[in-house]
């Protein structure tokens, strides 16, 4: 038997088979080999470009030289940054990718997501404020008028109208305040806002039942980063005012106006650098 094998395996028949075999093996590895390295662009790379700022309408002309594709898989929204552009991706800009490859973008809404109107009314102005923050809104006007219910939130409202709670409003909407300041004449004492930018300044006027009044800036550009360095009235120890009054406020976003604030802590009535 074995004898017999080995007379096969050295016979012609057999050799010519095995060579049809190996030469037949040896092309159809070369076809895939070739085949896939044409499809797949094998050592073929770009570099991935900054999308950042690209606005949607854009971006077919942005990579229609790159080799590229682009597919936007989410939208965000951000108050501060331009509506409808990309302002992530992924992969990130300069690294590299095989041609043809799918760059995933993130752009800014260009509408402000809807949320429900919460609830105010009858909460203390302290808790409508934080509120307001949380929801994703803006803290506007606050007016205080007569009511037995101090501090009291009497009404919410939008640009002059009022809002029930549940409507549908845009992220971002200003909520003006009508807070009740009791039946009698209350005084507060005057918050500090030195040092505090505009926002966190009527934050804390609100805690306190008081509101803003007149609004000054040294330059137009202190009004998105301007801080606090003059009030009127001051936070000089003992001053008090009716609740629901005004404080005036001025900002500057001058180093040496800033670096001049007075320290708080140790005020003194008599302390002339408060105005």
């Amino acid at each position: 038997m074995f004898k017999g094998l080995l007379q096969f395996i050295k016979s012609k028949t057999f050799l010519k088979h095995l060579t049809i075999y190996i030469v037949s093996v040896s092309l159809i590895c070369w076809f895939i080999i070739s085949w896939l390295g044409n499809t797949t662009n094998h050592n073929e790379t770009v570099s991935v470009p900054d999308f950042s700022g690209v606005g949607i309408k854009e971006l077919d002309k942005f990579v229609a030289d790159k080799n590229l594709r682009y597919l936007v898989i989410d939208s965000l929204y951000d108050t501060k940054a331009k509506k409808g552009v990309v302002i992530k991706q992924e992969p990130e800009a300069k690294a590299e990718v095989k041609e043809g490859r799918t760059i995933y973008l993130y752009v800014t809404s260009v509408l402000p997501p809807s949320i429900q109107m919460p609830k105010l009314i009858d909460r203390s102005l302290r808790q409508a404020a934080a509120m307001i923050t949380t929801f994703g809104l803006k803290m506007g006007k606050t007016k205080f008028v007569p009511d037995q219910c101090a501090n009291c939130v009497l009404e919410q409202m939008v640009k002059g109208k009022n809002i029930a709670p549940g409507e549908k409003i845009e992220k971002g909407t200003v909520i003006d305040l009508i807070i009740g300041k009791g039946l009698s004449d209350e005084e507060v004492g005057v918050p500090c806002l030195y040092g505090l930018s505009r926002r966190e300044a009527m934050e804390k006027l609100a805690e306190a039942s008081l509101t803003i009044g007149a609004v000054n800036f040294d330059v137009a550009k202190d009004s998105i980063n301007g801080r606090v360095y003059r009030q009127i009235p001051s936070c000089i120890r003992d001053v008090m005012i009716k609740m629901g009054g005004t404080v005036d406020l001025y900002f500057t976003s001058d180093k040496n106006k800033l670096s001049a604030i007075p320290d708080t802590s140790s005020v003194k009535n008599d302390d002339p650098n408060f105005d």
